[in-house]
């Protein structure tokens, strides 16, 4: 599913590029906007090709957004021969991670969400495959920016973190996160673990979250991270700014070789 900007469907070609880059926008900030979206050939709307290209592109919010839902009717969209949205790499803070859905014999319907503002639902597709990738160097760069923000609130310095992922089968990841940290002349290490479950619309769930300290700064921090991993428990985090709508993954596999690697097929074939 993709956003649009404006309170209409679009009805050309060149509204619906218009329409799909200024909502991208909104959240991600683009080295060069204007290059964004390309929607060629066919005569809409049957559309030969559309590309979205956001690679180099960074999220502009403290948080991805999640992926909007459409509520009420539908009407009849476009049709797109092949589709092809990059991202390589996608820049996040301090990190990137790159992702790539290609797909062939699309179709989408025009919907609004729950805002009212008008969407393109992914209905159908004949073939099409997805993957996400982000290096291990990138996942600990994500999440020590993530932590060192929190323990700013406790006047806490994030000297190293480190992370090791476990494949728990097709869908599913146990992480382990060890945290040194210091505070005036006191350290201490913090062991976070926790399990990943990731669905047909690339939802991650966080679950099993505990944490366990070793020195007095480690433990007290253990202590307080105790009560925020309580409020995560059951957390749900999308791994894209679109979901696939209608349409549901198979063959989903999850690599966790030198970072974490998500790929997927979707469609008839």
């Amino acid at each position: 599913m993709f956003p649009l900007a404006g309170k209409d469907f679009p009805d050309s070609s060149e509204s619906l590029a218009t329409a799909i880059r200024d909502a991208l926008a909104q959240v991600l900030t683009f080295p060069n906007k204007n290059h964004a979206v390309t929607v060629e050939g066919g005569k809409y709307p049957a559309i030969k090709h559309v590309k979205v290209d956001v690679s180099n592109a960074k999220v502009s919010t403290n948080e991805p957004p999640p992926p909007p839902k459409p509520k009420g009717k539908r009407q009849g969209g476009i049709s797109v021969q092949k589709l092809d949205v990059i991202g390589q790499p996608i820049l996040y803070q301090d990190s990137k991670a790159d992702f790539s859905v290609n797909a062939s014999g699309v179709s989408f319907d025009f919907a609004h969400d729950i805002a009212g503002k008008p969407m393109l639902v992914l209905t159908d597709a004949d073939g099409g495959h997805l993957d996400i990738k982000i290096s291990k160097d990138n996942l600990q760069s994500l999440l020590k920016a993530v932590a060192t923000e929190a323990a700013k609130q406790q006047k806490v310095n994030v000297q190293e973190l480190q992370v090791n992922l476990d494949s728990q089968g097709p869908r599913s990841i146990a992480a382990d996160v060890r945290v040194k940290a210091k505070k005036a002349v006191m350290s201490g290490t913090v062991n976070i673990r926790g399990k990943v479950d990731i669905d047909d619309n690339l939802v991650a769930t966080l679950s099993g979250l505990s944490a366990k300290g070793e020195g007095m700064i480690g433990s007290m921090a253990a202590g307080l991270l105790q009560g925020k991993l309580k409020q995560a428990e059951g957390k749900k985090i999308p791994l894209m700014t679109f979901s696939l709508g209608d349409v549901r993954l198979r063959d989903v596999n999850i690599s966790t070789k030198n970072g974490l690697q998500v790929t997927a097929e979707f469609g008839k074939k």
